[in-house]
């Protein structure tokens, strides 16, 4: 009661507030034809009919044809009115619109709780659903403010597993417990679920709650349809043709917002964004584009068909930029691949276009621009703009890097009237007066800013961290000579001299063999014990091509002399998997072949690195290192890569491009993290110290300085850990006293470990280790205790490098015995019933578990038979939450709850059916009612026997090697033929009531009928 009390009841509340009407579920069910289908005919129908001007008989066809509309994309090309019927009466086809974005009230908003589906794989009871118009747009999975709000993530999967019908015209998914809000397109896992921090243009302190904040910003009518219309998009990957949807985060909502607010706004034609490296900008560049192009809702004539000009700087940022555009679905995007063809994409007249190109395009050949004469020249330049320069608006990609240069006064002479926005992944520097004049507006230094900071907070971005290594072969330019001295003692008497005669470089010492050498076996070492255990890989980054070469075959020897003296390999294997691991990548120069061979030697071809690339981020590639100087330093985005090893001099944009290389986000990774071997963290002020303070803030984090946040952890868990309790994970467990003190307990553990991970192997952490083999115990334990779930007994959300050291420690102590759960057909489930056992507590808590466990496991296979069961473990496991009894009447509980479930379990022998077909005969039992039975009295005898020759003659269907050869379960067209025969059976022999049925009982069957 307190979900509904808590979250529930304030939500409808608050979208009431905005102009949603309630409906209960049992009205929305008068709306629709029955409990397999979601859209809300009369509703569609009448929405139709209002907002295109069509007669009814034209709306009911459209109806008809969105029952059967099973594809998310499909539905918002419906939405975005991308589609046209043929209207009765007319001759011509017509657009038809579901949703009205011109004119919110044409519109019918309607919030309901407690919604009944019907699907496949169960019947599904979302806690609120968002219907427009009479289709579901967003479901809303509410959980008490002391639960986890992941908890609502993951009953959101098991929905859209259950009853995928309610998703099919789905926008986006909502949970929360009121103090947390999150959101996520269609079928994202849990790390793209998002926050919504900023409720732009109005003020966090407006609202009560995150989930009122979080509601407002995402549901709000005018809001709602501008995230349909605009924010959303269907990415394809060209080669596979997977398709991901995206969502938009809060910082891009309001930027493209405010840069279309500037352009109607007429007064300033320019605008400056920071959106910080791996937060998304060329997604927010794709956004802004759809709503420059299409503005749903908004009437103004600066968008009357604009033009879009995107602009790089790389031909890879050109590329990246250009793909996303395409891959997203934005129409005839067209990719100036020379000056000549992005001179006639300029000046063609048809309006709308969409241009990508990079900024070298603008260069100008024109003779008369190097005329004598000054007149001639100001005539060329006159000619270089184009006609309705106005009607353009530029998207300049890394905007501080070219545009105070020739190049940049060649594209404004060609768009003079244009409105510019410039990007830029990095902060502009604090002397850059040139920028702020070319974008910004006097008195504003970004039109939106999303800093380093704000992107690890809300974990757009890992945080990244640094560390120094071999600190005695850091490069200073105070100690070059000295230094050399010592370490090229033993090179060639000319080699010394000749560098001396023209005075020692950074480059002779960065370059030198004996170094690399020492520092490859190290950064071998670091990678093996630290990044490779949890599959992430590494970039080396060293000083020039030549030092490029030099790691390449230092990497080999040291991965291969690892593997002849560990792994036992022979020399020769053990040489071709080490080369296997890493590839050089740099630009090639046209005299390699003959002056510098050995480089020549390693070069890969275009062909080769795209390949080794492709393998690289792939997370089960071989490939673990990319070996570079130059490229792949910006606009590099391989989420797998964790650790960057630095051997290279990098300041001011050129460190904070390569560092962003390991900030994106990449399946539990925990943080980004640069090994300096080159010193330049040393001085990391100094390095970054053209930029603003507030800027840089958080850019990196001193990995050492990381172990008194690991102190301030520890101090905050331990003080909830009862001294009395001792070692005992139990007795603590059991001491923290309630259930809000086990989440923030929880909470706080997880921290701890995860800081703890991070710092493995510095010896600092040495101390720690007990407390954490304790804490782990603790999560166990309190797993089972507080909500009542299955413990994960192999740690799967913590680094593989204390994994293995829990799950050993949890054996030993016999902690994994206590929180191990058994099923009813264990005889050491009964044990609990059948002798007084030490601890009671324990035993009914770990009771109630396995009981859970077991209902859902079966429930999952036959939701008609066991559900009554499922309704009576949530009310036991309530009731002795809320202390409504103690642990005697619990134990006594759950064992008449697992009495009836094994008689249940038992039932079919007293039939003549086989224990699978009584399973199916449980499924058929509430169609069987319309044989002459009510559905709320018992079958009779003769329903009865009716059904088991069903059962049974499905059950031969099952069992047949001619119906369901050899791994039918794992083949969708024969899965079809099941389903179609089963189908048949059913309405042969009079079951009125069939839809749904065929896949309930495919369901079961995949799990009682499988053959290998």
């Amino acid at each position: 009661m307190s979900e509904y009390t808590n979250v529930e009841k304030p939500a409808i509340e608050a979208l009431q507030a905005m102009g949603y009407r309630y409906l209960t579920a049992k009205q929305i069910d008068k709306l629709r034809e029955d409990e397999h289908f979601v859209l809300l005919r009369d509703q569609v129908v009448d929405a139709v009919m209002r907002i295109n001007d069509v007669p009814r008989v034209t709306a009911e066809s459209v109806y008809g044809g969105l029952v059967s509309l099973k594809e998310n994309e499909k539905w918002f090309e419906r939405f975005r009115g991308n589609f046209s019927k043929k209207v009765s009466g007319e001759s011509t086809h017509s657009t038809i619109r579901l949703l009205d974005f011109e004119h919110l009230e044409n519109n019918e908003w309607v919030v309901t709780r407690q919604l009944r589906v019907k699907g496949p794989g169960g019947t599904i009871k979302p806690d609120i659903a968002i219907y427009v118009n009479g289709i579901p747009l967003v479901v809303l999975e509410a959980k008490d403010t002391n639960v986890d709000v992941k908890e609502g993530f993951y009953q959101m999967e098991r929905y859209m597993e259950q009853a995928p019908r309610l998703f099919a015209s789905n926008v986006f998914n909502i949970a929360t417990n009121s103090r947390r809000f999150r959101y996520a397109a269609t079928g994202a896992p849990w790390q793209f679920w998002f926050h919504w921090r900023d409720p732009w243009p109005r003020r966090e302190s407006e609202f009560k709650t995150a989930m009122h904040k979080g509601l407002w910003a995402t549901l709000e009518p005018s809001r709602l349809l501008d995230l349909i219309a605009h924010f959303i998009v269907f990415e394809r990957d060209e080669k596979s043709q997977k398709v991901v949807k995206k969502i938009c985060r809060y910082q891009q909502f309001r930027a493209v917002n405010k840069m279309v607010e500037r352009v109607c706004g007429g007064e300033h034609r320019k605008g400056l964004i920071w959106h910080t490296q791996g937060s998304g900008k060329s997604l927010t560049m794709a956004f802004a584009t759809l709503k420059f192009k299409f503005h749903r809702g908004i009437e103004h004539p600066a968008l009357k068909n604009p033009n879009i000009l995107v602009v790089t700087d790389r031909r890879d940022l050109d590329a990246q930029i250009t793909n996303t555009f395409k891959a997203c679905g934005l129409p005839n995007p067209k990719h100036a691949r020379s000056i000549e063809k992005l001179r006639e994409y300029l000046e063609q007249d048809s309006p709308g276009r969409t241009i990508t190109s990079t900024i070298f395009k603008f260069d100008q050949d024109d003779r008369r621009l190097n005329s004598d004469s000054m007149r001639e020249r100001r005539e060329a330049m006159q000619e270089l703009a184009i006609d309705d320069s106005e009607r353009w608006i530029l998207l300049i990609d890394e905007c501080h890097r070219t545009q105070e240069e020739l190049l940049g006064a060649y594209l404004r002479a060609t768009l003079p009237d244009a409105v510019y926005f410039g990007f830029t992944g990095t902060p502009v520097k604090k002397n850059d007066k040139n920028t702020y004049a070319n974008f910004g507006v006097p008195g504003e230094k970004y039109l939106d800013k999303y800093g380093i900071d704000q992107a690890v907070k809300d974990k757009a971005t890992v945080e990244v961290r640094y560390t120094a290594r071999m600190s005695q072969w850091h490069l200073h330019d105070t100690e070059l000579d000295e230094t050399f001295e010592r370490w090229f003692a033993h090179e060639p008497p000319e080699t010394v001299e000749a560098i001396k005669e023209r005075g020692v470089r950074k480059s002779d010492l960065a370059r030198l063999e004996t170094r690399i050498a020492m520092i490859a076996e190290d950064m071998w070492e670091h990678y093996r014990t630290q990044i490779m255990p949890d599959g992430y890989k590494a970039q080396v980054v060293a000083i020039d091509r030549e030092a490029v070469v030099t790691y390449k075959k230092a990497l080999d020897d040291a991965i291969s002399k690892w593997f002849v003296e560990e792994e036992g390999l022979d020399e020769e294997e053990a040489r071709q998997r080490a080369e296997q691991m890493s590839a050089p990548i740099y630009s090639p120069s046209q005299n390699d072949q003959t002056k510098h061979r050995q480089i020549y030697d390693f070069q890969l071809s275009d062909h080769e690195q795209k390949e080794a690339i492709k393998t690289f981020r792939n997370p089960e590639g071989d490939l673990k290192f990319l070996i570079v100087c130059d490229k792949l330093l910006t606009g590099f985005d391989a989420p797998v890569e964790q650790v960057m090893y630095l051997d290279k001099g990098l300041s001011d944009h050129n460190l904070l491009q390569a560092i962003a290389r390991t900030n994106r986000r990449f399946q539990g990774k925990p943080y980004g993290l640069i090994v300096d071997y080159y010193g330049v963290t040393k001085n990391l002020k100094e390095a970054l110290s053209a930029y603003r303070d507030e800027d840089v803030r958080g850019a990196m984090k001193d990995e050492e300085g990381l172990l008194a946040t690991l102190a301030d952890a520890h101090r905050e868990v331990m003080a909830m850990v009862d001294d009395e309790a001792g070692r005992d994970p139990v007795e603590a467990v059991n001491a923290l006293g309630g259930e809000d003190q086990w989440y923030l307990f929880r909470r706080r553990a997880k921290e701890f470990i995860d800081l703890y991970a991070a710092l493995l192997p510095n010896r600092e952490t040495i101390p720690y280790e007990p407390d954490v083999r304790l804490l782990g115990q603790m999560m166990l334990w309190g797993k089972d205790k507080w909500e009542h779930e299955q413990p994960d007994l192999n740690f799967k959300e913590y680094s593989e490098k204390i994994r293995e050291m829990l799950r050993r420690h949890v054996e030993v102590t016999g902690i994994a015995e206590i929180c191990k759960l058994r099923g009813l057909d264990d005889p050491m489930f009964w044990d609990d019933f059948n002798k007084e056992p030490e601890d009671l507590e324990t035993a009914a808590v770990r009771k109630l578990t396995e009981l859970k466990k077991v209902v859902r496991e079966k429930s999952q296979q036959n939701e008609q038979r066991y559900e009554k069961f499922s309704e009576r473990i949530k009310e036991l496991i309530e009731s002795f939450q809320l202390g409504l009894f103690d642990e005697n009447e619990a134990m006594e509980r759950a064992e008449e709850l697992s009495r009836d479930l094994q008689r249940e379990e038992q039932a079919y022998q007293s039939t003549s059916l086989s224990e699978e077909a009584y399973g199916i005969f449980r499924i058929l039992e509430e169609s069987l009612a319309t044989v002459g039975t009510a559905p709320s009295e018992p079958l009779t005898d003769q329903s009865a026997v009716y059904g088991e020759a069903l059962a049974e003659a499905i059950d031969a269907l099952y069992l047949s090697d001619e119906d369901a050869p050899s791994r039918w379960q794992d083949k969708s067209a024969l899965r079809k033929k099941l389903r179609q025969k089963v189908r048949h059976i059913l309405i042969k022999e009079g079951i009125d009531d069939w839809k749904g049925l065929p896949e309930k009982i495919e369901k079961f069957a995949r799990s009682h009928y499988a053959k290998d």
